[in-house]
């Protein structure tokens, strides 16, 4: 059978020592940068969940939820218009 994958059989990676070293510091940059993503997502989650008129006003959205009524509410205002 030559030419195929022994089913359970370990392959090495192509990596070297250099790279192994390297990537817990890209990976802790990654995390840090992704931190940073989410947490500006969120900020405007929170901007946007301000301006949707909701009863009651005090119960968080949630984001699905904000987003369809953000659409909901964007639509009944052109309606006015």
């Amino acid at each position: 059978a030559e030419g195929f994958a022994v089913r359970g059989a370990k392959r090495r990676s192509g990596r070297s020592r250099g790279r192994l070293a390297r990537e817990p510091r890209q990976r802790h940059t990654a995390n840090a940068r992704e931190r940073d993503r989410t947490n500006s997502v969120n900020t405007a989650f929170t901007a946007l969940r301000t301006l949707i008129p909701t009863e009651p006003a005090a119960r968080k959205l949630s984001k699905i939820e904000t987003l369809r009524l953000a659409r909901n509410y964007i639509w009944a205002l052109s309606e006015v218009l």
